[in-house]
């Protein structure tokens, strides 16, 4: 006899800050599934520190306004808004899945989704062999649509490799911020005074061994204002342009990428919005899109 699949009433791919903010305020049963073996990596992973003004103005939940604080007590990010320190985000991240229960199945593939009239039936992959779920929805908040993998998607205009830089000086803490003149590259200010992140700019056809080589040949023509720093650490994936969601990808299946957000509090939220809206079967024709 076959044992009867778990069933879940929705299912988020990726345990993105976006992920997780739905995950955590959905008020019911919920299973996230991430394919990498860690949280927020479209923000750790990518160097991308976030930026964002004051938040003070904007209504928030008590879940977001949790983390807003504690980002703020445990010296992650500034009370007014600004980067966040990424390393120390993503252990409190962890400790929220943690302390909430929440089920997180990582370094799992989604093999097939089918559709079943009245949801889909989702075959899984991992360390421990196959597994099959049903879920009556799909909430996708990765940037490549990790539940619906599409050979023609490219994300929206560009791409971005960062690099942690280092000033390997005495009182690098006070050194000035200086911009490249050209547009391809970017000078990022991080959570602390000596964080400096360098963002190129890349073709989206680039691939990652191009896309190393090109920072590595950037960096090497530098102008000689940015002469005292050099590369410590260069992020171990992309960082892309991606569109706004929440876009219809069928009936029920939603596509909501994180990473179109400026900051991961405010993807986040983002993801704390949807499952309000689903909870409160607020969401109308204005709140989705369709491609």
């Amino acid at each position: 006899m076959t044992a009867e699949a778990a069933h879940y009433q929705l299912l988020v791919c990726g345990a993105t800050c976006a992920g997780l903010g739905a995950a955590l305020a959905a008020k019911l049963p919920v299973i996230v599934v991430e394919r990498s073996a860690g949280v927020g990596q479209e923000f750790i992973e990518t160097f991308n520190p976030g930026s964002f003004e004051a938040m003070d103005d904007l209504r928030v939940s008590p879940l977001e306004q949790s983390l807003h604080a504690e980002l703020i007590e445990r010296s992650l990010m500034e009370p007014g808004g600004g980067p966040v320190h990424l390393p120390g985000v993503h252990s409190v991240l962890c400790k929220r899945i943690q302390d909430a229960g929440l089920k997180v199945l990582f370094l799992t593939e989604i093999i097939e989704i089918t559709p079943t009239g009245d949801g889909f039936e989702v075959t899984l992959y991992n360390v421990s062999g196959f597994q099959t779920i049903r879920v009556d929805r799909i909430l996708d908040t990765t940037s490549c649509r990790f539940s619906r993998p599409d050979q023609h998607y490219a994300p929206v205009n560009r791409k971005i490799i960062r690099a942690h830089l280092s000033a390997g000086i005495s009182g690098n803490e006070t050194t000035p911020i200086v911009q490249p003149l050209d547009e391809q590259a970017q000078i990022l200010q991080g959570r602390f005074p000596s964080e400096r992140i360098l963002a190129l700019t890349v073709d989206t056809g680039t691939d990652w061994p191009a896309a190393r080589h090109s920072l590595q040949e950037y960096w090497r023509a530098r102008p000689a204002s940015l002469a005292l720093w050099t590369i410590a650490a260069v992020a171990s994936t992309f960082g892309e342009q991606v569109p706004q969601g929440p876009i219809e990808l069928a009936a029920h299946w939603i596509w909501l990428p994180s990473e179109s957000s400026p900051h991961p509090l405010l993807a986040f939220r983002q993801g704390c919005q949807y499952s309000r809206l689903q909870s409160e079967e607020g969401v109308n024709d204005g709140y989705r899109k369709t491609i």
